[in-house]
């Protein structure tokens, strides 16, 4: 816009009579409205006409930035001039299309570019926009792509815009070269990147793609993984990239200067009189004369933080202070404490629990309101909430209160569903087809208590049970159960039809141990025990046995549905008989898991069991109180059929001793979904016709022993389990290997 060529050659000769404006009029707008423009012009009706106003009347107008040129020009009206704004309008965009992008989708290249329909159309938007998609088109790994546009104004004035892209094929690293690097080779520094050069897995993976982004921070991983290796002043260059365009290759260059390799010298730590010097070194796990690790270093500064945090220091700070002997290569280092001040619980609130009952979330938390904080507690009182298992996700934030001493604590959970009708069917090389039916509800109208109807069908057996619990009697530490059943079962020895009932009462001992004591009464009928195979403890008949037992369990797992680490110890006894009527016998049982995370999130599980049963009245065990092994939660890859004493028929006849072991490999794909591998060894003993597999007494060197993997979930129904277990021993008559499906915990 020039100035110069905006006035015509009469306004010049009038503004020296300085006429009067008789009106004003606005040509040449499509698009913006007269009125718009009107309300920015200064220049009046009635009043002499001013070079100057109108001077500042076209300044505004053009910095509406809708126009390219603006004239002014009059013509007599009336006893004065009429004052006409000429103006030339900026076009707008009219449609906007790709072309030619098929591996990348429109909808994800539009939101990039400023070229948009109805936006003002100005030249360099073309520039811009090309840079934009071609950047990220480098960033999907298409470096060969070209873009170009084209516009034209159509018939309506509008200008119309075709983004041409020839995408060309992706461009993957083929390696990544390290200079200068001695301690560690190449490919174990690679491992420490999430860049990686393309593998014969890269269609699966999408490895090899180069991201400018993710190789910066790929840069202070490297120092991170060198500085945990005692390297404290190495450098490390930006990455250098080397683009082959015939061979559509990239080549990645990292120059490092390694330096000298420290080891820890002294340690020290310097706090109050909240701790001694003895009791805050013992949470620092490094060690002088090991090679000095950074991230070790900072993990024991926040275990001393963690340990004020229990004293009631929620924001105790712990710095570590290093101090470098370049003599001697090694690094002293001082971890100083500022403990601040000891703050207390304030305000406790619950939020997301829809269903759930706050006092049901409350009573787990292991910190009252007023109480000194403690950062122990509360990581247990989280742990707790989460085994409850109603919830998919727990969080617990602590913030300032309403004054500095008080800190608050908000928990927020995301309920899962907890109730279930559920129908399935599935198949057994033992049971053939099976139906299964249940109604559940693991927190009955919110208040934590379970209710369970269930029934299972088979060509071996018909079950129905009916299963109550409140775990919190009055939100107490004590536990209440009632159970009701109806039983059939086929053992091929024998047939069983069992019906009865328990109740069941427990407490909480301490934050690990509970302890509870169950009474059972069942009426038990034998039938189809063939004459020859008849004995003491194997007759048919009706029977009935009046039970009362004790059970203890110290768990310490850090999560029930999916433990990382921790241990769980089962001892139960039973007694029957005698005074209470009935069969007269005794069983006792230990159990044991224990749990421990190996190299990332793999953890190693390990399980055993051990049983034991012995009649005391003389007329034997009776078969249906005998231990049995086979299946999905104990020796996989058997069936019952195939562990223990038989008959002469060679069907199993289940023993007074069993004793179990299990070995696992887990590893977490999702929080819901893992995958693991197993070797279990296990036998029942006892007597028989056939104990050719087994022994009469128990011995650790006589078990059966398989092998196998498999996938756990958790379902909207509960937990599901699947594995396939290969025999290592296999004997004349079995098969080689098992399926097996099962719904609930794992040990």
């Amino acid at each position: 816009m020039l100035l110069t060529t905006l006035f015509a050659a009469p306004l010049h000769a009038q503004f020296e009579d300085s006429p009067t404006v008789s009106g004003l009029e606005i040509r040449g707008n499509q698009r913006v409205d007269s009125s718009t423009i009107l309300y920015y012009i200064k220049t009046e009706v009635g009043k002499p006409l001013s070079r100057p106003l109108v001077g500042r009347d076209i300044e505004q107008i053009y910095s509406l930035g809708q126009f390219s040129d603006i004239r002014v020009e009059t013509e007599p009206m009336g006893d004065g001039v009429k004052v006409i704004y000429i103006v030339e309008e900026i076009p707008s965009i009219g449609d906007v299309t790709f072309r030619g992008n098929s591996n990348i989708k429109t909808e994800d290249l539009r939101p990039l570019i400023a070229l948009k329909r109805g936006a003002t159309f100005r030249d360099h938007l073309i520039q811009d926009s090309i840079t934009k998609l071609t950047q990220h088109y480098k960033e999907k790994a298409y470096f060969l792509a070209k873009i170009d546009i084209q516009h034209k104004v159509n018939e309506f004035g509008l200008v119309d815009v075709v983004i041409q892209i020839q995408e060309g094929e992706k461009v993957k690293i083929e390696e990544i070269r390290f200079h200068g690097n001695k301690a560690f080779d190449g490919d174990d520094l690679e491992d420490h990147m999430e860049t990686k050069s393309e593998t014969w897995l890269s269609w699966f993976d999408e490895s090899g793609i180069y991201k400018k982004d993710t190789l910066r921070i790929d840069v202070l991983r490297l120092e991170s993984f060198y500085h945990d290796h005692g390297y404290l002043k190495v450098r490390i260059e930006d990455p250098t990239i080397e683009i082959n365009r015939e061979e559509k290759e990239i080549y990645v260059d990292i120059r490092i200067q390694e330096g000298e390799q420290y080891r820890l010298g002294g340690i020290s730590v310097e706090g109050d009189e909240t701790y001694t010097r003895e009791e805050l070194l013992k949470v620092v796990e490094s060690k002088k004369g090991e090679i000095y690790n950074a991230t070790k270093m900072r993990e024991d500064a926040l275990r001393v933080s963690e340990l004020y945090s229990e004293k009631g220091y929620a924001y105790a700070d712990a710095l570590p202070r290093t101090r470098l002997d370049d003599e001697n290569k090694t690094v002293d280092v001082e971890i100083g404490v500022t403990p601040g001040r000891k703050v207390y619980v304030g305000k406790v609130e619950v939020y997301g629990n829809t269903r759930t009952q706050d006092n049901v979330i409350r009573r787990e938390f292991r910190l009252k309101e007023g109480e000194l904080f403690n950062s122990k507690k509360l990581k247990r009182s989280k742990q707790r909430i989460n085994n409850l298992g109603f919830f998919e996700n727990v969080k617990i934030d602590t913030h300032r209160g309403d004054s500095p001493e008080l800190v608050d604590l908000t928990t927020t959970v995301t309920e899962r569903p907890t109730g279930a009708v559920t129908f399935g069917a599935g198949f057994s090389s033992v049971e053939k087809v099976v139906f299964n039916a249940s109604i559940s509800q693991n927190n009955l109208f919110g208040t934590g208590r379970s209710l369970n109807l269930s029934t299972d069908l088979s060509a071996r057996r018909t079950n129905f049970n009916f299963n109550f619990t409140d775990p919190r009697v009055f939100d107490s530490d004590i536990s209440f159960g009632v159970d009701l059943f109806n039983r059939r079962s086929n053992f091929f020895s024998f047939d069983s039809r069992s019906t009865g009932g328990g109740l069941r009462l427990g407490k909480n001992l301490s934050e690990t141990d509970w302890l509870g004591i169950g009474y059972r009464f069942e009426k038990v009928k034998v039938s189809d025990v063939e004459p020859a195979n008849q004995t003491v403890f194997l007759r048919n008949g009706t029977r009935t046995t009046s039970r009362i037992g004790p059970t203890f369990i110290r768990d310490t797992r850090d999560d029930f549905l999916n433990p990382t680490q921790g241990t769980r110890h089962v001892v139960r006894f039973e007694f029957a008989g005698s005074f209470l009527g009935g069969a007269d016998f005794y069983k006792t049982s230990y159990e044991g898991s224990y749990y421990t995370p190996l190299i990332g999130q793999l953890v190693l599980a390990l399980h055993g069991e051990v049983q034991f049963a012995e009649d005391y009245g003389g007329e034997g065990l009776p078969i249906f109180e005998h231990y049995f092994m086979g299946g999905s939660n104990s020796l996989r890859g058997f069936t019952i059929r195939q562990v223990g004493p038989k008959d002469r028929n060679g069907d199993p006849l289940g023993g007074d001793q069993s004793l179990l072991i299990n070995v696992e490999l887990q590893y977490p794909i999702t929080r819901e979904f893992r995958i693991f591998g197993f070797y279990d060894r296990g036998n029942v003993y006892g007597t028989g016709f056939d104990v050719s597999t087994t022994s009469r007494t128990m011995d650790p060197f006589d078990m059966r022993q398989s092998v196998g993997g498999g996938v756990r979930f958790l379902s909207p129904f509960g937990p599901i389990s699947l594995a396939y277990g290969i025999k290592l021993d296999a004997v004349p008559g079995d098969s080689n290997a098992e399926f097996h499906f099962s719904a609930g915990n794992a040990f």
